[in-house]
């Protein structure tokens, strides 16, 4: 195998295989990724962890071809620190790899290509297309409150919710950690969908290396699905996904419905007087308090250690006062993941779910939160 490569191009095809690689495997293969040259003008590279499987490729000049397997950390952090030049590969005897960058040479150790897990993807499984920016904001909006846990697994991950409607197509995606819980949906118009209704659970490996594809993209993404498994197609890029193969939760069950009280605030205010008191909270229960009066939200957090921080902001309420706290970095989450200019917080008696949303309509995001009764 030999072959030549713009570095740039090459770096970011490799980028991608980050997350996948496994450093700390005890199969030493799945540390490395396959690379093959395709026809005379393409570089195949293909990399998994057996949960995740990374299919892309780039444009390349082939002098001869052939197939290697290189350790996929130790090639990106060469490329990262080249200049933009045109990289020449060539595999040698007993899988030794060199590789030449303008004045600079380097001899890698490779694997026996037959060692490779066997991949074998058709790329045709039924789905649809859509927006790279959709499934984007889709993904922003609510992975960040998936679960750690890895004892909930059927929480590990996001759920994406797909029917008809009509004459249109309903997505949705959701994801809760059991104490807040994320949901945001979207119309989508001239889909032709090649089943009825479809759900899933993108485990969280996953919903990053999905977002590390769609990074940048400006096109369309195609979702594929298979069995048991999940098709993300950007680009050159491939990533197939497996599934949670448990059941969601009914979220349903958990967003409350009609409210005693709503203030309306700037997003970007809340977000910013937020920052202001965090550094006086104390990192044990880790609360920001919310008192609200007729026009004004008054932003607060205290650290037994430390002191007090405080702050107010305006907001449109004309309600009875009251005093509620929040974990402060699950309410800073959400009302950073809004992007409305103003979002209401909706609220019932203390100690009961309470809403953020944007108050743009066509923004139709949800975030639930539980509030934080101090002792």
């Amino acid at each position: 195998m030999k072959f030549t490569v713009q570095r740039d191009q090459f770096a970011k095809m490799l980028s991608r295989a980050q997350g996948i690689v496994e450093k700390k495997t005890t199969v030493a293969v799945l540390s490395h990724l396959l690379l093959e040259t395709s026809g005379s003008d393409t570089v195949k590279l293909t990399c998994t962890d057996y949960d995740v499987v990374l299919l892309d490729s780039c444009p390349a000049q082939v002098e001869r071809e052939g197939k290697a397997v290189i350790s996929g950390k130790t090639l990106y952090d060469i490329l990262r620190v080249l200049p933009p030049v045109d990289i020449q590969i060539e595999k040698e005897g007993g899988e030794r790899i060199v590789m030449v960058a303008g004045n600079s040479k380097y001899n890698l150790s490779g694997f026996e290509p037959d060692d490779f897990p066997r991949i074998e993807k058709t790329l045709t499984e039924p789905g649809f297309s859509i927006p790279a920016a959709t499934l984007r904001a889709m993904l922003s909006k609510t992975a960040f409150c998936m679960s750690q846990e890895e004892a909930r697994m059927n929480l590990n991950g996001v759920y994406i919710d797909i029917r008809k409607d009509g004459a249109t197509v309903q997505m949705g995606c959701v994801a809760t950690d059991g104490h807040r819980l994320a949901k945001v949906e979207y119309t989508l118009e001239g889909v032709e969908l090649p089943f009825a209704a479809k759900s899933v659970i993108v485990h969280r490996k996953g919903v990053t290396e999905v977002k590390k594809i769609v990074e940048g993209e400006s096109g369309e993404v195609f979702l594929g699905f298979g069995s048991g498994e999940v098709l993300f197609k950007a680009g050159t890029a491939a990533l197939y996904v497996r599934e949670i193969d448990e059941e969601y939760p009914d979220y349903r069950s958990v967003i409350p419905e009609g409210f005693a009280r709503e203030l309306t605030v700037s997003g970007a205010e809340l977000v910013a007087a937020m920052k202001r008191v965090l550094p006086l909270a104390d990192p044990a229960v880790s609360v920001v308090r919310l008192e609200v009066r007729p026009e004004t939200l008054h932003v607060s957090s205290t650290n037994p250690q430390s002191g007090t921080g405080e702050t107010t902001i305006f907001a449109e309420y004309s309600g009875d006062q009251f005093s509620v706290g929040f974990n402060h970095r699950y309410l800073l989450e959400s009302a950073s993941a809004i992007q409305s200019e103003q979002l209401r917080i909706k609220m019932n008696e203390p100690g009961t779910p309470c809403e953020v949303v944007p108050l743009d309509p066509e923004e139709k995001a949800i975030y639930v939160l539980m509030p934080i009764e101090e002792a």
